[in-house]
């Protein structure tokens, strides 16, 4: 199997759609061989900010030269985004071999009867493949949708940790945020610590109750003592105090207020791997940490990204609450800008009329396009949504054409501002 055939076989998965369930990762890994066990590992799961919380203790981890492997979805750009020992992606041949490894493991179950794993479950068996045959020390593991019913929940954690939850793919996993946050606390293990990051209070109680029914250690955000504050620069120069009495100052690599939390989560994780799992992160490797870590897409500014004298904000937000997250980016460190113009594509999924009403406010006009597909929303639709919402909105026809027309819109000085979906933001950037 060459790497264009394995990628092409693994697209073939995206037709099974997302089907909730442990029973055929558990019946796929077995065949392989069960790479998962024995494995330490941290999951984090959530709704908004795990992807950030995974970027700084995999910096964290590599400041301390520990090689360890790191899942992430969904990739920008690459598959191989997704699977990383340290800072090195999977390389072309090593994922070739593996996927006809999978591939062979999932032909065997379709034979017997067994339901086909999905897209998600088959990548996940790959990285753990990929882990096992690297030997990494540990494996840092962000969850792909939930927590209790997702294929990273075979593995068993040293430490594990739940960002932010808000409402999304409420046709999985619920449709209040408490329902949203008992789906997260699958993950929570007995006697394994969880970090708690800050929550709106109904999840926080689902949450807490959660891990005193497994016994396990709850370690909120809010014990970490934040100084100066949140905000104070774009990135944000802070100075942690844990719990433990250890002190960590940094300027954050990441922007956003919303990262001092994030960084919090990633701290504790840290000094958890650190005094209950032997690893050896010291405070100098945690604060490189801090300062280093990348996730691009993610309130990443280039300037003079989108066009001369025009530069480029692109951000995943792809949720109501991660639209919130922007337009107070925006507001608190992007204001001075003499235009702002929206960039917007968004999955028929995702409630967009919503999304635009919450980012109306923060932008003087919308440029609307359609992304390359199935599942994304027409930018004729997007233009009625918009303008429906008091935004004046001009549709363009394809990504590269919407920045173009963006970019002249928002003029000398101005800012584009890309966000709706983590395709967008992939398809600017590829």
């Amino acid at each position: 199997m060459t790497h264009a055939q394995a990628l092409a076989w693994l697209d073939g998965l995206e037709s099974l759609g997302i089907q909730p369930g442990l029973e055929r990762i558990t019946a796929l890994l077995a065949r392989l061989g069960d790479p998962q066990q024995g494995l330490p590992s941290v999951i984090v799961a959530g709704t908004n900010g795990k992807g950030s919380v995974v970027a700084f203790l995999a910096a964290m981890l590599a400041a301390a030269k520990i090689e360890a492997g790191v899942y992430t979805s969904p990739h920008l750009v690459r598959f191989r985004e997704r699977i990383r020992v340290g800072t090195e992606t999977i390389g072309d041949e090593d994922l070739a071999a593996l996927t006809d490894e999978v591939r062979r493991a999932v032909e065997a179950m379709r034979r017997e009867g067994l339901p086909s794993p999905t897209y998600f479950e088959a990548t996940t068996a790959l990285a753990f493949l990929h882990f096992r045959r690297r030997r990494v020390p540990l494996a840092v593991l962000e969850v792909g949708m939930g927590g209790r019913y997702d294929a990273t929940n075979v593995a068993t954690p040293l430490a594990c940790a739940i960002t932010p939850i808000a409402l999304d793919h409420m046709q999985f996993l619920g449709t209040t945020v408490a329902e949203i946050a008992f789906q997260k606390t699958g993950i929570v293990r007995r006697g394994v610590p969880v970090i708690v990051a800050a929550q709106p209070p109904e999840a926080e109680q689902v949450i807490l109750a959660a891990a005193a029914a497994e016994g396990a250690p709850a370690i909120p955000t809010s014990a970490c003592r934040v100084e100066p504050g949140e905000g104070f620069s774009d990135p944000a120069d802070v100075v942690f105090t844990t719990p433990a009495g250890h002190r960590h100052r940094a300027r954050l690599a990441l922007r956003g207020d919303h990262q001092v939390d994030n960084a919090a989560t990633a701290v504790l994780l840290a000094e958890t791997l650190r005094d209950r799992g032997g690893f050896a992160i010291d405070d100098a490797a945690i604060e490189r940490g801090l300062a280093s870590a990348h996730w691009p897409g993610r309130l990443e500014l280039r300037f003079g990204g989108a066009a001369a004298n025009v530069d480029l904000l692109l951000d995943g937000a792809h949720n109501p609450a991660g639209c919130r997250i922007l337009a107070g980016y925006l507001r608190r460190h992007q204001a001075a800008r003499p235009r702002r113009v929206l960039l917007f594509a968004v999955m028929r999924d995702k409630p967009a009329a919503e999304m635009l009403s919450i980012l109306r406010d923060v932008a003087d006009e919308a440029v609307v396009t359609t992304l390359p597909l199935p599942r994304a929303t027409p930018a004729l639709d997007l233009e009625r949504l918009a303008r429906g919402s008091g935004l004046p909105a001009t549709v363009a026809p394809d990504p590269a054409a919407a920045l173009a027309l963006a970019a002249g819109r928002a003029g000398r000085g101005g800012l584009v501002v890309a966000c709706g979906s983590l395709y967008l933001v992939g398809a600017l950037t590829g």
